[in-house]
């Protein structure tokens, strides 16, 4: 038991749960509250993907901008 809680909490660091919402989602898990865990993760996994689209957002503007320098420079 002792080593399924330091792998839980292993993977609930590792996909970025923090403070109070690991130690509910634990607290969930001891219970056996599925629904409740299912929330928790799928609110999460909400959260990354939001994160996500705003990075590969940027991540286009970046490689917009580095196109037109790359563009201005062949025309010299």
């Amino acid at each position: 038991m002792q080593q399924e809680r330091a792998y839980l909490e292993c993977s609930l660091r590792d996909c970025g749960f923090e403070g109070q919402m690991a130690k509910q989602y634990i607290q969930y898990a001891e219970k056996d509250c599925k629904t409740e865990q299912l929330r928790l993760l799928i609110g999460h996994r909400k959260k990354l993907m939001d994160n996500l689209h705003i990075a590969q957002r940027r991540v286009d503007v970046v490689d917009f901008m580095i196109r037109s320098v790359e563009q201005v420079g062949d025309r010299r």
